[in-house]
C-alpha cells in the first residue's frame, strides 16, 4: 500500500529541505571547531578524546538501522522534528560534562538523534529530488555544509575572543529553532503507511517514466549494491568525519598553530566542501557520477597528504582547502544511488547511512588510537588508504531507474 501524499504537496519544500540541513551543519560544525577546548575541558589525551568521539558514530549506528521504519510508520516530519530537538539539546549540554566517560555517554545519546535526523532528512530530500526530478542532493548537502561554515566560523570566533564552551548551548538553541521551523514543512507522509512514493506524480508516473503500478515490489533483503555504495560513503564519510573530528587538533598539536588557526582551517574545509556541493550538480549531470566521485576521492587523498606532510601552516590551509572540495560530491551522490536502488525505499537509504557511519563509530577511536603510536599526521594516511578503496569501487554509484516504495 502506498501512503497517499497531499495534493499541491507532491513535490515538496526545497527551502525546507535545505533550511534542516544547514542547521545540521551548523550545530555540528560550531561544536566540534572547539574540540581542543573540550579536550582540555575533561583533560583528555588524544586516545581518549578519540573514543570519546567514538560516542557519536556508536549512537548513530545503533538508532539509524530503525530510521527507515520510524519515518515509514510516524513520517519524516514528526520524526525529524523530534531528533532536531534531542540533538541539538544534546550538543548543549556538552559544556557540563567533568569527564571523558560521562563525555562519552552524552555523544551516544546525542548521536542517536544526530543519526535518526540525518537518515530521515535526506530520505525527505531523496522524495524532493526524485519528485522534481533533478540532481538536488548536492545542493541539499551544500546547505549542511554552508552551516557547517557558519557553525566553525562562529567557533573560530569564539575561540579568538577567548570565549569558553558557553558558546555551545546558545548556538544549539539558534540550531534547534530553525531545524523545528524547517521540519514543520516537509511533505508529511501517511501515518499508516508511512511511504511517500517519491517522483510520483498526480497522475502515478515516476521519474524513470513508468507506471507506479509497474515498480518493483519490496525487499526485505539487502541487497549487494547497496553494500557497495555504502563501502563508497563510509570512504567519503571517514574523509570528511576525520577532517571535523582531528583537523583542528592535528594543526594545533602538530603544527604548532593557534587554536583560532585550527577552527578556520576546519572553516576553510567546510567552505570549499559547500562550494564543491553547489558545484556538484551540475557536474554530475555533466560528466557522470562516477566520474565525479573518482575525481574527488584522488584530489581528497593528494590534499591529505599535503596536510600531514607539509609544515608550512600556509600549505596545510590549501590542503584544508581541496579536502573540502574532493570530498563534497562523495556522500549526496551516494545517497542519490541508493535512493534509486529499485524496490528498496527508504530502507536502501537507512541501509547505506549506516555503513557510513560505521566511519564514526571505527574513525576516530582507530585514527586516535594510531596517532598515539606513529602521530595524527601519520594516523591519517588510513583515511587515504580508504579513498583509493572508493576510487576502485566508483562504478557502483552508476544510475539506475528510480523507483521507490
Amino acid at each position: 500500500m502506498r501512503a497517499q501524499v497531499r495534493p499541491g504537496s507532491v513535490t515538496g519544500s526545497v527551502t525546507a529541505v535545505l533550511v534542516v540541513f544547514a542547521a545540521a551543519g551548523f550545530v555540528m560544525g560550531q561544536a566540534l571547531s572547539r574540540v581542543p577546548a573540550v579536550r582540555d575541558h575533561v583533560g583528555a589525551d588524544t586516545a581518549q578524546l578519540g573514543l570519546a568521539l567514538m560516542g557519536m558514530g556508536l549512537g548513530s549506528l545503533l538508532a539509524m538501522p530503525f530510521t527507515g521504519r520510524l519515518v515509514d510508520r510516524y513520517g519524516s516530519r514528526r520524526v525529524v522534528l523530534v531528533a532536531v530537538l534531542l540533538g541539538c539539546l544534546g550538543w548543549s549540554l556538552v559544556p557540563l560534562v567533568p569527564s571523558v566517560p560521562t563525555l562519552l555517554l552524552l555523544l551516544v545519546l546525542t548521536g542517536m538523534n544526530i543519526g535518526i535526523w540525518d537518515v530521515a532528512m535526506n530520505i525527505q530530500g531523496t522524495h524532493v529530488e526524485q519528485a522534481r526530478r533533478r540532481s538536488l542532493m548536492p545542493y541539499f548537502h551544500a546547505a549542511f555544509s554552508g552551516g557547517a561554515v557558519l557553525g566553525a566560523g562562529s567557533g573560530a570566533l569564539a575561540a579568538w575572543l577567548g570565549v569558553g564552551l558557553v558558546q555551545l548551548p546558545v548556538l544549539a538553541l539558534v540550531a534547534a529553532v530553525a531545524g523545528a521551523l524547517g521540519a514543520t514543512r516537509f511533505v508529511p507522509e501517511d501515518d499508516a503507511a508511512g511511504t511517500v512514493a517519491a517522483g510520483i506524480d498526480a497522475a502515478g508516473i515516476d521519474a524513470a517514466g513508468t507506471d507506479a503500478a509497474d515498480a518493483p515490489p519490496a525487499r526485505g533483503a539487502v541487497t549487494r549494491v547497496e553494500v557497495l555504495i555504502g563501502l563508497i560513503c563510509l570512504a567519503g564519510a571517514l574523509a570528511e568525519g576525520s577532517a571535523n573530528d582531528w583537523l583542528a587538533l592535528l594543526l594545533v598539536d602538530v603544527h604548532g598553530a593557534p587554536e583560532a588557526f585550527g577552527a578556520l582551517t576546519l572553516t576553510a574545509f567546510n567552505l570549499t566542501m559547500m562550494i564543491g556541493r553547489l558545484l556538484g550538480g551540475p557536474a554530475i549531470e555533466r560528466f557522470g557520477r562516477v566520474a565525479v566521485v573518482r575525481a574527488g576521492g584522488v584530489l581528497a587523498g593528494v590534499a591529505i597528504l599535503v596536510v600531514t606532510l607539509s609544515p608550512s601552516l600556509l600549505l596545510a590551509l590549501a590542503g584544508g582547502l581541496l579536502w573540502g572540495l574532493g570530498v563534497a560530491t562523495i556522500f549526496p551522490a551516494a545517497i542519490s544511488a541508493a535512493g534509486e536502488v529499485p524496490g528498496r525505499g527508504n530502507r536502501a537509504i537507512t541501509v547505506v547511512s549506516t555503513i557510513a557511519y560505521g566511519a564514526f563509530l571505527f574513525g576516530a577511536p582507530t585514527i586516535g588510537l594510531v596517532a598515539e603510536q606513529v602521530g595524527l599526521d601519520r594516523a591519517l594516511f588510513l583515511v587515504v588508504g580508504f579513498l583509493v578503496l572508493l576510487v576502485v569501487l566508483g562504478p557502483a554509484l552508476a544510475p539506475r531507474s528510480r523507483s521507490r516504495v
